[in-house]
């Protein structure tokens, strides 16, 4: 795919087109003193204003998720008595995500393999919903306190999975597509391609981020290095888990991962003799009832229970099955968390083997 220059001041014609395309959400600067971002739906009222011309691209992944563009936090998923189920067909209006970073990606990656891939079922209502994304990602430009992409060999910056890749550079941005959906949109702007300068400095700025990651999470390679090994064998490490004592069980690390998945479904009638609604709302595997089985019996009652086999099922079980972690190393859990646990020093106190003694 060929690699296209567009100047500072013309991102606001990408905008425009992409517009037209579906409705925008894109990653926003919360407040002119943070390079992280809030998502949000942009308007062609709002294209129009002044501020606009001055939008910066976060330069981090923003604090919110995209998953519910995918997994809404509440879905009606049938009525009964009848054989009515709710509408599924392909969507006709478009969405389009602006400033997804690479954690982002990857993590719709996972899903995807999830409730796509997976032979056993594919979920009919992520499928119509994913069908009608156009994604617009974009590389970080430095590296956050909590990001631990590199340590789960990915990079903050994305090489695939992207209908349109925005990078940075000193005079304007690099436009990349990886589909012909974004190659299409690309065709409608006024670019010209990209000179080698401007290609190196691109890649001179992506190996600075990556080494600034690499730098500061230089201390817990080695846990990262045997993953699933450490988790599995060292379920019983005491020194390790003991790091999760703090944890209260509030679910935050479960609601901001892109990737945590797990939902319960509740039946609903709102009048009497209407049809029964029943909805998919998300759930936390850190929540006491969410093992509980009939009669009561919860073979993970304790809170600490429930804190390990998080672990143990995103870097073992998970990557058993689907062949990766189930982690994209974005940092949303630690940043959020009420208790101040670090997924990163948790996994590096667990002991196996030799040290374990």
């Amino acid at each position: 795919m060929e690699i296209y220059f567009l100047q500072k001041d013309k991102l606001i014609n990408l905008l425009e087109i992409l517009e037209k395309t579906g409705k925008v959400f894109w990653a926003r600067e919360k407040e002119l003193s943070s390079n992280r971002g809030v998502v949000r739906t942009i308007s062609i009222e709002e294209l129009n204003e002044d501020y606009i011309q001055d939008y910066q691209i976060p330069g981090l992944r923003a604090h919110d998720i995209f998953k519910p563009f995918l997994l809404p936090l509440r879905s009606k998923v049938c009525e009964y008595p009848d054989n009515e189920w709710a509408d599924i067909k392909d969507a006709t209006e478009r969405t389009v995500l602006f400033g997804l970073k690479s954690c982002d990606l990857n993590a719709i990656g996972i899903l995807d393999k999830i409730f796509l891939e997976d032979t056993e079922f594919i979920d009919p209502f992520y499928k119509r919903k994913r069908k009608s994304l156009v994604i617009v990602s974009s590389d970080c430009i430095s590296a956050g306190e909590s990001c631990f992409c590199n340590l789960l060999e990915n990079t903050p910056y994305a090489t695939s999975g992207f209908d349109i890749n925005i990078a940075e550079v000193s005079d304007g941005y690099l436009l990349e597509a990886g589909t012909e959906a974004g190659e299409k949109i690309l065709s409608e702007l006024q670019t010209r391609e990209a000179t080698r300068k401007a290609v190196k400095e691109r890649d001179d700025r992506r190996k600075k981020v990556l080494n600034e990651l690499k730098k500061q999470n230089a201390r817990f390679e080695k846990a990262f290095s045997e993953l699933s090994k450490r988790v599995s064998e060292g379920y019983n490490s005491i020194p390790g888990w003991a790091l999760g004592s703090t944890c209260v069980s509030c679910g935050a690390c479960t609601n901001v991962c892109p990737v945590c998945y797990c939902f319960t479904l509740f039946d609903r009638s709102f009048k009497r003799g209407d049809k029964s609604n029943r909805f998919m709302v998300w759930d936390s595997c850190q929540y006491k009832g969410f093992s509980q089985m009939a009669g009561g019996m919860n073979p993970r009652f304790s809170l600490m229970e429930r804190f390990k086999n998080r672990y143990y099922h995103k870097f073992f079980r998970f990557r058993e099955r689907y062949g990766l972690y189930k982690c994209t190393g974005c940092g949303r859990c630690i940043d959020n968390c009420l208790g101040n646990i670090d997924m990163r020093e948790v996994l590096s106190g667990i002991k196996i083997g030799k040290d374990a003694n």
